[in-house]
């Protein structure tokens, strides 16, 4: 009698455990896990499990990646958010979306979207161990742990962005380097007194974004800030950013008509209708302006010197916020995997899913839905062989 397809997978995060889940029950699948399992699921969206996104359209959908795009079209065409959301209720999982479209399960919480997947797999083995490598054989592979060695026909690696790559050592797998996105910059100049502050719907004009700034102990924070990071992920520091902090004042002659209805009002007083108070001071302050000047002592020279100041607002990074990270660029070359399997291409019955591939997104569940639509992909696959 022909024994069963063994499958590995190698990583219980988000992408690990959907494949887990997804795969035909005949299989025999066993699952390596150092840690706790779906552990990198526990903080996500604040503890209350930012499972996906609610964006219709696949194409604008991938748009939110900045490595990955065109790459997860024809994946997120077969296994939307939407996908994910019927699979969710049907797991028992009620789901409602929030601002931004971002979905979270009724309960917000990520301890009980844990305990629902995991009620998915308890036909799986688990192998609590750490995975030391992998090696092709002639038929199948042999992984080696700290414990023990075993054999499969088939092999999954889903062990996140943040892995040791030198479980693939004797795969010949090709990499990307790995890069910090999804994080905090720090600055030149310290914002420690500023820490807290947030400048709401701030322009970047470096990546033409849209959102809100936040001032913090080391530098630079936010949600405007981990886009800004994530698509600049792979630019070389130091690097300058340039921010509009006034959209609603166009230019010099709308800012001298502000002045000209407050003429004896002063200048900090006037700018916090616009930014908040203790940054206008810090910002008046570093230009060597008086923030008590009278509006209708303001010259032409002195208005245009404010106006450009915020307009033009420049922040140098010199780093990524050491180990502030949430998600990192980098990983498993896409132009080696099969869009359609996600096996690599040259070593048949190898697959990768999740975030240890290059692709990353930003906040607002699309990290997520690479893992859950990329293992629907690799499971479909494997499903369709065998």
């Amino acid at each position: 009698m022909e024994h069963a397809c063994n499958i590995a997978i190698i990583g219980g995060g988000p992408a690990g455990i959907m494949t887990a889940a997804l795969l035909d029950k005949r299989f025999d699948i066993t699952v390596f896990e150092q840690k706790s399992l779906l552990a990198t699921l526990l903080p996500t969206g604040g503890g209350k499990c930012n499972i996906t996104n609610a964006e219709p359209d696949y194409k604008n959908f991938a748009r939110n990646y900045p490595r990955g795009e065109k790459f997860l079209y024809s994946v997120f065409s077969k296994y939307s958010s939407s996908d994910a959301v019927e699979y969710f209720e049907k797991i028992g999982i009620k789901t409602i979306t929030l601002d931004n479209g971002r979905i979270f399960p009724e309960k917000l919480s990520s301890s009980f979207v844990r305990e629902k997947l995991l009620a998915q797999i308890k036909h799986c083995h688990i192998e609590k161990a750490k995975v030391i490598n992998i090696l092709q054989l002639k038929k199948g592979f042999k992984i080696k742990t700290t414990k023990s060695e075993h054999y499969f026909d088939k092999v999954i690696v889903t062990a996140g962005g943040h892995c040791d790559f030198n479980i693939l050592n004797n795969l010949k797998i090709n990499i990307i380097p790995r890069k910090p996105a999804l994080t905090g910059l720090c600055t030149d100049i310290s914002y420690s007194g500023l820490s807290g502050v947030v400048l709401k719907n701030i322009l970047n004009k470096d990546t033409c974004i849209n959102d809100d700034l936040l001032f913090t102990h080391f530098g630079i924070s936010g949600p405007l800030v981990f886009k800004i990071s994530s698509i600049k992920a792979r630019d070389e520091f130091p690097y300058t950013l340039s921010f509009d902090l006034l959209q609603e004042i166009k230019d010099s002659n709308s800012f001298q008509n502000i002045l000209n209805t407050t003429p004896k009002k002063e200048i900090k007083t006037v700018l916090s209708e616009y930014l908040p108070k203790n940054f206008v001071i810090f910002i008046l302050k570093n230009m060597n302006i008086d923030g008590s000047l009278l509006c209708c002592n303001i010259n032409g020279k002195t208005r245009d010197l404010i106006l450009n100041g915020l307009k033009n607002y420049q922040i140098k990074v010199i780093k990524p916020r050491p180990d502030g990270e949430t998600v990192m660029s980098g990983g498993i070359d896409l132009k080696y995997i099969n869009p359609k399997t996600f096996e690599y291409k040259g070593i048949p019955d190898l697959f990768f899913a999740g975030e240890i591939m290059d692709i990353d997104g930003f906040c607002g569940g699309f990290n997520l839905q690479n893992c859950w639509s990329g293992a629907f992909i690799v499971s479909e696959a494997i499903n369709a062989q065998n």
